[in-house]
């Protein structure tokens, strides 16, 4: 299985990285630790940035988080244009990395501000899976 799954992105599968797809679909969020040099990457890399080893391992990651910043998209490729606008929002999870995801609908704009206490969660869309910001209780 390749990322064909993976939401609308048109991601490949040598990326090596298809099971994060598995993960998504049992409702985890991971990312992938180097072995080697200890590095932490989400979304999941196959190969450390940092010291261009492969050696990695998929560690769970807590999903809860605080919104940083977003931004709302009005024009878009054209397999997102049929969704503008659409928010786009950086988090930081409570582990301090930062993650770059769709925001739900379910949030208004005029909910969002620094600070706000949100879940990067696994979302099913037709055949795709993939992750987004969520209020904490839409979990579940």
């Amino acid at each position: 299985m390749g990322f064909e799954k993976f939401g609308k992105s048109g991601y490949v599968s040598q990326a090596k990285i298809t099971p994060f797809l598995s993960y998504l679909e049992k409702g985890e969020i991971v990312a992938t630790k180097c072995r080697n040099c200890n590095e932490t990457y989400f979304p999941p890399r196959a190969d450390c940035l940092s010291c261009r080893k492969s050696d990695m391992e998929w560690i769970p990651l807590d999903n809860r988080a605080n919104l940083i910043t977003f931004t709302e998209v009005n024009f878009a490729p054209p397999v997102f244009q049929k969704e503008t606008p659409y928010l786009l929002g950086v988090a930081e999870l409570h582990n301090g990395m930062r993650v770059f995801a769709p925001i739900s609908r379910e949030i208004s704009r005029k909910e969002l501000k620094p600070g706000l206490e949100l879940a990067l969660t696994p979302v099913h869309a037709g055949e795709g899976i993939y992750y987004r910001l969520e209020r904490p209780t839409e979990l579940g």
